[in-house]
């Protein structure tokens, strides 16, 4: 059986096997979750909340046990592999995996952007070739952009800006500089987003550690990546292990309110998830997205100096000056003398630029 073969039926058993991870790096390595570092609890906590859990006292004690939230619903529910019940419920930390649960709360706080369902009906067009060449992926984008373009409108209320380079990894500081001050010299909130691939197959073990300094980053917003086959989209890590939000468990769509507060709990609760997922560094697809928040002049200068500063093969190159021949064939000086090959103890052998 080759490797893709078995990796298609590992993904198939997880599918339907699927047990939430624990705290149990061996390494005790600290926890990161988009920029916020959070310390594991010692192996000894984790033992005595496991030991406790049992027990029946008419004092609970402070170190195993925790209040977490769960969605108010009349009663408890068993929903896509995953309990939800009624109002807050006092739970052992062995039950979640004896993870920290500050680190449990912020992971919580991350929106969760799944598939929705029960999406009102979109007429079909009179044109018969227009419904005979729409896909079903064109039909959903329609939907989610319907009542009036709602996403560019509440887009442009954000007001942020987003820079994207078509040459991958490069990011120009002239560039996003200017379009960053291009409304009366203010700086405006700027997206960073950085498609790139780092390998053949998988992850070249070269970018690791910068890959993993990239969720470290306090502008980090996470990395669009996943699995052959499976989008994910990862806030955080623990030694080679990435924690991710699933998109593949759909939930009810939700209606378009002009007035957040008409949405129930129930509504914002399913806009969030605090049932970890983690992936290994060594399984994730080399082809990902990566995106970084600029707020202001200062948060550019200290992030241009963290990722130039980072270990390994920085996955994001930051130069001075974009090239003014864009789309005549014309490369960045020196790019050619900064190309070098990675042998095999390094990964998969191809061909990689080393920055500035």
């Amino acid at each position: 059986m080759s490797s893709k073969e078995f990796g298609g039926y590992k993904r198939i058993v997880q599918y339907f096997w699927d047990p939430e991870p624990k705290n149990d790096d061996p390494s005790n390595s600290p926890i990161w979750c988009l920029g916020q570092r959070y310390d594991p609890q010692s192996r000894q906590e984790i033992d005595k909340s496991t030991t406790n859990q049992g027990r029946e006292e008419s004092e609970p004690l402070a170190t195993t046990e925790q209040t977490i939230p769960r969605l108010d619903k009349p009663e408890s529910t068993w929903v896509n592999g995953e309990t939800q019940g009624p109002g807050s419920q006092t739970v052992p930390p062995s039950e979640h995996g004896a993870w920290p649960s500050d680190f449990l709360d912020d992971f919580e706080s991350r929106i969760w952007m799944t598939y929705r369902f029960g999406f009102p009906s979109i007429r079909r067009s009179e044109d018969h070739k227009a419904t005979a060449s729409m896909t079903f992926a064109v039909r959903l984008r329609s939907q989610l952009v319907d009542q009036g373009g709602a996403l560019s409108r509440d887009y442009q209320e954000m007001n942020l800006k987003v820079y994207i380079n078509g040459d991958g990894a490069d990011v120009y500081e002239d560039s996003l500089l200017s379009m960053a001050t291009a409304d009366g010299g203010h700086f405006t909130p700027i997206l960073i987003l950085v498609g790139i691939r780092l390998g053949i197959d998988c992850v070249t073990p070269a970018y690791w550690e910068p890959l993993k300094a990239a969720l470290q980053l306090p502008q980090s917003v996470g990395i669009a990546g996943g699995r052959p086959s499976s989008s994910h989209y990862f806030v955080g890590h623990q030694a080679d292990n990435f924690f991710f939000l699933d998109p593949h468990q759909p939930r009810q769509a939700l209606a378009r309110r002009n007035d957040v507060t008409e949405y129930s709990k129930a509504d914002i609760d399913s806009c969030h998830n605090r049932r970890l997922r983690r992936l290994p560094l060594q399984e994730m697809d080399p082809s990902m997205l990566i995106g970084f928040l600029i707020r202001d002049k200062g948060d550019w200068d200290d992030w241009r100096r963290r990722v130039t500063e980072v270990q390994g093969k920085p996955v994001v190159h930051v130069a001075d000056t974009e090239p003014a021949a864009i789309g005549q064939n014309v490369e960045r000086a020196g790019a050619v003398d900064e190309v070098e090959t990675l042998d095999d103890d390094e990964g998969d052998g191809e061909m990689i630029e080393r920055p500035i």
